[in-house]
């Protein structure tokens, strides 16, 4: 039998409640919504961490950040690391990767220097450990946003992480500049004035940081390119050619909030409805210290920056519309690539995914963005697997699966084996674990790399248990009973027995994920 073709679409910090078939009852999402009537859809999925570049490495490796490395931004993705593209490609398929990749840096603002730790003099720099394993230079400044604003198209070192063809976007809402880049300046030279904040549509009813209205048209708007470059990807692959594996990957719904046209004005923010939670901010959830609430204090007192902030009730409504408006703007698009999809004759083979790769407070706790702690808005993502080979129609999948899943469940699905060192399962296949272990350097260490801030969660079918490195507290929570988390039961004595369970299943879960990749090179 035909290998199947893979197209895994993918968005930027979009909570799973915010699709139609998750039980959004105000955002239209007909395309997604039709994956899942089709196929499968998975109502635990889990980050593995949730950060944009770490768990997207997870994503594409099948490991945790503490064994692929990238445990936070700023920490680009080995090019020795195995990928399922790599796999696939060795095995024949043609791979691509439109839109955003995230496995490298977007930034060259170089990072503080680490003090190495200890009395006595410092070490020659050619023996510091971090030196040594460093992932740096010109192979690793791909998606420096600012060099593909300032130069010509570089040209880029394929496979890319076994992606053959690429075709990228860097950045987020108008400002996005790689590949696209050019693309944009061939259809209006002049396409700056039409982007960011200084050259903004008039919006007198805006009260909302973070968000304005382009005067960039929809026809120019990243996720519109995204669509083009997918068609044109499909136009060259043949039914009865060679398989394909093609990621599509969309900037949007993330911060900036830009969505083009009609898409800005699309929802209403008086029937936006706000999260159960909203009214409840973190301050007020018993036991949370101060060391975890100084970061959100960093995002109120500059709501501007990438830092969680707490928000208004009509701000919030109004960011809410206009983060639905960029979603049904992305569903458009995926819409149009199932239909290239179609007229290529190539529907019948290819196994299409959807997902993304962390989540969105979007109002949880009064609280934007992301960071600072483990809500279910910013670790439960949304994943639907729709398989033309299999009878899945709108069957829900109730069980636990977690972003390192993704690469292994792909791979055997294409009849290969995963590699030695994937830490993840085969969704379909295998048994699954009834945890999933979520790892989190913590917000601090965007201020400082050797902070001591880290947050190791376990997820079980009923329990989120959430350990604070260096605090004498913890956070526990109930979620068949409590679903939106407003009430901390780590204190709660009655509770000691349910802690003493899952810290054992917490220990199982790190052992069982330990690092097997490195293979003897000897006999002993």
């Amino acid at each position: 039998m035909r290998q199947p073709n893979f197209i895994i679409f993918m968005t930027d910090q979009q909570r799973a409640d915010h699709l139609g078939c998750y039980g959004n009852p105000l955002v239209q999402t007909p395309h997604i919504d039709s994956l899942a009537q089709r196929g499968v859809r998975f109502e635990r999925f889990y980050v593995s961490t949730p950060i944009c570049q770490p768990n997207r490495a997870c994503l594409a490796t099948g490991q945790l950040p503490s064994v692929n490395g990238v445990r936070q931004n700023g920490i680009p993705m080995s090019l020795q690391s195995t990928t399922f593209a790599d796999v696939l490609r060795g095995d024949g398929y043609n791979t691509g990767l439109i839109g955003k990749a995230h496995f490298q840096n977007v930034t060259d603002i170089p990072a503080p220097a680490r003090v190495p730790p200890g009395e006595g003099r410092l070490p020659d720099e050619g023996a510091a450990l971090s030196n040594r394993a460093q992932r740096g230079g010109s192979a690793y400044d791909y998606e420096i946003r600012d060099r593909w604003a300032r130069s010509p198209e570089p040209v880029l070192h394929r496979p890319y992480y076994g992606f053959d063809h690429v075709r990228l976007c860097v950045g987020h809402g108008d400002q996005v500049e790689g590949h696209y880049s050019a693309w944009l300046r061939a259809r209006h030279p002049a396409s700056d004035s039409l982007r960011g904040p200084a050259n903004a549509l008039p919006s007198p009813n805006l009260s909302a940081p973070q968000a304005w209205r382009t005067a960039l048209p929809e026809a120019l708007y990243p996720t519109r390119f995204i669509e083009e470059e997918a068609c044109a990807f499909l136009e060259q692959q043949a039914p009865d050619g060679a398989p394909f594996a093609l990621l599509v990957s969309f900037p949007d719904p993330h911060h900036p909030f830009t969505p083009p046209g009609r898409y800005w004005s699309m929802y209403d923010p008086d029937e936006v409805r706000l999260p159960a939670s909203f009214r409840h901010p973190v301050d007020r959830i018993p036991g949370i210290p101060e060391s975890v609430l100084e970061a959100y204090r960093w995002g109120d007192r500059d709501n501007g920056s990438h830092w969680p902030f707490h928000i208004g009730e009509r701000q919030a409504r109004e960011l809410i519309a206009l983060n639905y408006g960029s979603i049904s703007m992305v569903d458009d698009a995926i819409g149009s690539i199932l239909g290239c999809l179609e007229r290529r004759g190539l529907d019948d083979d290819t196994v299409l995914l959807f997902t993304a790769d962390h989540g969105d407070y979007m109002g949880d706790h009064g609280a934007m963005l992301k960071m600072g702690l483990h809500y279910q808005s910013v670790i439960r993502v949304p994943f639907i697997w729709y398989d033309p080979r299999r009878s899945d129609a709108g069957r829900v999948d109730d069980r636990l699966g977690s972003a390192i899943d993704l690469a292994p469940t792909l791979l055997q699905r294409a009849g290969l084996r995963r590699p030695v060192g994937m830490q993840g399962i085969d969704l379909f296949g295998d048994r699954r674990s009834d945890s999933i272990l979520i790892e989190d350097p913590g917000i601090r260490v965007f201020r400082d790399s050797d902070a001591r801030s880290r947050i190791t969660t376990l997820v079980t079918a009923d329990w989120r248990l959430s350990l604070h490195e260096g605090e004498d507290w913890g956070e526990l929570y109930n979620l068949r009973d409590d679903p939106d988390e407003m009430e901390n039961l780590w204190h709660g004595p009655a509770l000691l027995p349910v802690k003493a369970q899952l810290f054992e299943q917490l220990l199982q879960r790190i052992v069982e994920l330990r690092d097997l990749s490195l293979s003897p090179t000897a006999r002993a």
